[in-house]
């Protein structure tokens, strides 16, 4: 069990060797897997907006009606986007990747430390903005939300930025 521990421990690290690997050109993820990763990240997403937005946003918004329909289906298409999500993850996070961590402590600490990060990023005065893109997107499905959102940061990411998560550009 000290091995399984130590190894949950070097998952912490995840966070910081995503965007140290940013700069490596030639470490980036296909769109299928940053699909896989925002689709798998989004219920935490929610959680982490829910969290840190609990105090700025009445009980009856969007954001903040607790298992709703929309985030067990968000949580469903998570659960079966983790095979390739993991496999985005561990691209990332390269040579600190655990490879012998089993699933059962692997996506509890993944879990934690994403839902953290993204946590670290949200800060109360965004989360109205949040809350409406939230009810705004609510009809679209996750798969269509995880695409439309790589799209974006495709659409956006500037040549000479390095990513925070590289994606692979799509050849012209």
């Amino acid at each position: 069990m000290n091995g399984k521990f130590a190894m949950a421990l070097a998952m912490l690290g995840l966070g910081q060797s995503a965007a140290a690997q940013a700069a490596e050109p030639t470490r980036c993820l296909s769109v299928a897997q940053a699909e896989a990763l925002v689709t798998y990240l989004l219920p935490k997403a929610v959680d982490a907006s829910r969290q840190k937005c609990s105090a700025s946003l009445p009980t009856t918004s969007p954001l903040m009606v607790p298992n709703s329909e929309r985030l067990a289906k968000y949580r469903l298409a998570s659960e079966t986007s983790w095979p390739q999500a993991k496999n985005a993850v561990k691209l990332l996070a390269g040579a600190n990747f655990p490879t012998e961590m089993e699933d059962s402590l692997l996506r509890p600490v993944a879990d934690a430390l994403f839902t953290q990060l993204i946590g670290q990023e949200i800060k109360p005065k965004d989360c109205t903005l949040i809350d409406k893109i939230y009810g705004d997107l609510a009809p679209m499905p996750s798969a269509n939300l995880a695409s439309l959102a790589v799209t974006i940061v495709q659409a956006t990411t500037k040549e000479d930025k390095a990513q925070t998560i590289p994606i692979c550009k799509i050849p012209a």
